[in-house]
């Protein structure tokens, strides 16, 4: 009798059972590792959640202390999953577990005090209190588990998109979505909410199909714990100022707005205050301005962060301007296509195309050839041996050089564009707006397009949907011309090895192009770098020049323009 009431005495108790039991648990294991300590908060929640005894305000003050203590293990753990990219794939996928499992228990821990957050035993106890820091953990805790599926290309569990509309709906219910506090003390100098946390969660999910590394998404998402202030939730939807929606009462995410989503159940908000933030951000930073002194992290290197941030330009831009469009009707097809990326690739082959119809003899031809101008870039002069092939090429058969293709398979075609599947390990790549040249077959020309949208099916497949913008593009050049609204030349001089100046001169498409009003339009996509709109230009097309204006700007993507030109003679 004696040795069992010892063994009942000495029993550790739950560091959930108390404050004062959490204090001094929570003292033992903070010498140990991030790992063992990671294992033993596991571990005690696990056992708590085991017994379905109601809970107390004093577990949940436990379960607050705890968690506080467990931070800076649990971050030092993810940061270990997203600094190495090439971890063995066993400890991949144990660490992929430890962090999810982890998250998974401090949902249901949580969620155990929000289910009985009604009763009035807790109201006088101090409970609801606590319950704007409960609901705005539970919430970061499912972004947190979100972001892990989204780093493995998977779509997050209906479950936890219900549990997270339902977290953020009894934060409006109980008026407190917006209040601002510190969500952890180690993290004391960002100022969170339930609606931050939950807006984080949502702008994360518009980026998951976009085929970003796993240390991308990790940046944007710590971005987001700042930028989340500049995003507001409405529940009336606002025409001119909306672009996502997302439906309280089913398990998805962020949707595009369409002509049913009304009522109570949406929530509606819109992207013109995150993005004029990033192209602030983005203007600092090619100023010279390092990314640590703009709040972007001391592991972000200029160059990565600068072309992260424009293709979050990009593509948040794109959602603004698709959320008005409604898509055409697809059919199914299956056809293969040669795909080619870079602005420079693709004219090189969409000029190859434009001289098999245009090909003058070497004699009289007054259009440098694309061998002369490479010529010239390389060495400063054209070569004898460019000059002897000129001369020995029959009329109308010199193409374009040589490229490594991909191969895509079209799965569906619209009106617009098509969808197309291709292998991940040979396209990673491949993001919303990047601009493509796109051959049907061997004998069709080649059209230009731009990624328009992602998904992820399996291990090594993706779905991309992609719009034509022309199936009749045409390869120029451009340089300024002389007269133009500023005197100073155009900066794109460059230096060989032998010292001689190259020819002020850059590749561009021009596309004919039907606007959204039905209208007729000329269009040049050309590097964002060479674009001014206060300059004239001039065009090179074929045989024929042209001294041309550039107008309003239709589309960026991250280091090219598309732009409307009004032709001046």
């Amino acid at each position: 009798m004696r040795e069992f009431i010892t063994s009942l005495l000495s029993r550790e108790k739950s560091p959930l059972s108390s404050p004062k039991v959490a204090v001094a648990w929570c003292r033992r294991i903070e010498t140990l590792d991030p790992q063992t300590q990671l294992d033993k908060v596991g571990e005690a929640v696990a056992k708590y959640l085991e017994h379905p005894a109601k809970p107390d305000f004093e577990s949940l003050q436990a379960l607050v202390l705890v968690d506080n203590m467990v931070q800076p293990a649990f971050e030092a753990i993810r940061f270990q999953y997203v600094s190495n990219p090439r971890m063995a794939k066993d400890m991949e996928q144990r660490l992929w577990r430890d962090i999810v499992g982890f998250s998974q228990h401090m949902i249901e821990s949580y969620q155990r005090f929000i289910e009985h957050e009604g009763d009035e035993v807790y109201r006088t106890a101090g409970f609801s209190e606590h319950m704007p820091l409960v609901l705005a953990r539970s919430l970061h805790y499912i972004a947190l588990e979100a972001k892990w599926h989204y780093f493995r290309f998977e779509k997050v569990p209906g479950k936890l998109w219900t549990l997270a509309h339902r977290f953020y709906r009894l934060s409006e219910i109980e008026g407190f979505d917006s209040n601002p506090f510190a969500l952890y003390p180690v993290r004391d100098k960002v100022v969170s909410s339930c609606a931050d946390e939950y807006i984080q969660l949502l702008m994360l999910a518009t980026l998951s199909a976009n085929n970003l590394s796993v240390r991308q998404l990790d940046w944007v998402d710590q971005w987001l714990d700042n930028w989340s202030k500049l995003v507001q939730i409405n529940r009336r939807h606002q025409e001119d100022r909306d672009h996502f929606c997302v439906n309280l009462q089913e398990p998805q995410g962020p949707q595009k707005i369409q002509p049913e989503s009304t009522g109570e159940p949406y929530r509606y908000w819109g992207l013109f205050d995150l993005l004029h933030e990033v192209q602030e951000v983005i203007k600092r930073l090619e100023s010279g301005v390092a990314p640590a002194d703009l709040g972007l992290g001391s592991d972000c290197r200029a160059p990565s962060c600068l072309e992260l941030l424009k293709h979050l330009d990009t593509f948040w831009t794109m959602s603004i301007r698709n959320a008005q469009i409604q898509r055409s009707e697809r059919y199914d097809v299956k056809k293969a296509a040669d795909v080619v990326h870079g602005l420079d690739v693709i004219c090189q082959q969409v000029r190859a195309d434009n001289e098999k119809h245009s090909r003058q003899p070497t004699e009289t031809r007054t259009q440098v050839d694309y061998d002369e101008l490479m010529d010239m870039r390389l060495y400063g002069f054209v070569s004898a041996r460019t000059r002897s092939k000129l001369q020995q090429t029959p009329t109308g058969t010199i193409g374009a050089p040589r490229v490594e293709y991909q191969s895509w398979l079209i799965e569906n075609e619209s009106k617009g564009g098509f969808g197309a599947v291709l292998r991940y390990s040979e396209n990673d790549w491949v993001r919303p707006g990047r601009l493509l040249g796109v051959r049907l077959g061997d004998g069709q020309n080649w059209q230009v397009g731009v990624v328009r949208r992602l998904a992820r099916r399996g291990n090594d497949e993706i779905y991309t949907g992609i719009q034509v913008l022309s199936a009749t593009p045409v390869a120029v050049s451009i340089q300024q011309a002389n007269g133009g609204a500023r005197n100073e030349p155009m900066v794109v001089t460059e230096l060989s090895d032998l010292g001689a100046e190259l020819p002020a001169q850059k590749l561009a498409l021009y596309l004919p192009y039907r606007g959204q009003d039905g209208g007729n339009m000329n269009t040049l996509i050309l590097y964002g770098a060479d674009y001014a709109s206060d300059r004239l230009y001039r065009v090179q097309a074929r045989d024929r020049s042209f001294t041309v204006s550039l107008g309003s700007v239709l589309e960026k993507g991250v280091d090219w323009i598309w732009v409307a030109l009004q032709v001046i003679k």
